[in-house]
């Protein structure tokens, strides 16, 4: 099916972005600077940030392979039917599993070559894949995307496809990943005032940034894909949507911080908390707040569970 040009939708807009800013190179970073930076950490230190780079590397890794499940259901849509061109998104898609090999690339090369090790399960058992959401999920949300293309039903499709783009862009990417940038960025920084530097890690920080601007386009077409998905299926989001945003909201918004102990002194992860509040607010005020029954005000809703517990 031809492209509309002259009805180029977000998808579209976001796809043409990426190919002005997706252009960067894994292996173009030095990093033999990094390397003697992270000598200068801690044991501990280096354990810390190591568990949220083992999350990174693994979820990058894991959604390079478990993306293609996304095409395949779009492509089984009744495109007229649709309030968006699924082509388009298809397109968009098929963009980010490129971007995602790449960062799956940057986090493999930091590890040999700064990290000097390419194991991240001792990061796993009882810590970032245990606690509510895993990315190792995104292998069952490939599962039941191929059964729903399997059944050809249009209801069905489009619900997998709001539980697969909620799981991926709207949580492992819209909240735990940026989450994880909050913590880098303390890290870091809290690391070079100690060291009497105006900068550590200069490499990894700049790769890093070039990640985040990735994602930030990732995470906008999902937000779209939720709300047109909404409007095609209105039911979605009391079926689908709050049902696991409360999941999220239970096993990570509402417990104890992940790491009991914390290095780096100064570091506030309850700011990044509250930070972590918004974007999940950010998310549903793009779908619809008024579409939602429970979340529509995610700090009211958490104040009111905590009561009630």
């Amino acid at each position: 099916m031809p492209i509309e040009y002259s009805q180029r939708e977000k998808s579209y807009e976001l796809y043409r972005k990426g190919k002005r800013e997706g252009t960067w190179d894994p292996d173009d970073y030095d990093l033999e600077g990094d390397r003697a930076d992270w000598q200068q950490f801690s044991e501990d230190e280096q354990r810390r940030f190591l568990a949220t780079c083992s999350g990174f590397y693994d979820g990058e890794e894991d959604v390079t392979r478990t993306l293609a499940p996304y095409m395949m259901a779009l492509d089984a849509l009744p495109n007229e039917e649709m309030p968006f061109d699924t082509v388009q998104e298809e397109m968009y898609l098929a963009q980010q599993v490129y971007e995602e090999a790449k960062h799956t690339d940057l986090f493999s090369r930091y590890f040999e070559e700064v990290f000097e090790t390419q194991e991240t399960e001792p990061y796993r058992e009882g810590g970032y894949q245990e606690q509510g959401y895993s990315t190792d999920d995104l292998y069952d949300t490939a599962d039941d995307l191929m059964a729903a293309v399997a059944s050809g039903d249009r209801t069905e499709l489009v619900y997998a496809l709001g539980e697969a783009y909620l799981n991926y862009m709207g949580i492992v990417e819209a909240q735990l990943a940026r989450g994880g940038y909050l913590s880098f960025d303390q890290m870091i920084e809290l690391k070079a005032e100690q060291m009497g530097r105006d900068v550590v890690l200069e490499s990894f920080q700049t790769a890093i940034g070039k990640v985040r601007q990735d994602e930030t386009r990732h995470i906008e077409n999902g937000r779209w894909i939720l709300q047109q998905l909404a409007e095609a299926e209105p039911d979605i989001v009391a079926d689908v949507y709050e049902p696991r945003i409360e999941e999220y909201v239970e096993n990570r918004l509402l417990t104890d911080p992940l790491y009991d102990e914390q290095p780096f002194e100064g570091y506030d992860q309850r700011k990044i908390g509250k930070q972590v509040v918004q974007y999940l607010q950010d998310t549903i005020d793009y779908i619809g707040a008024d579409r939602f029954e429970r979340y529509d005000d995610v700090r009211a809703a958490m104040e009111e569970r905590q009561a009630a517990d």
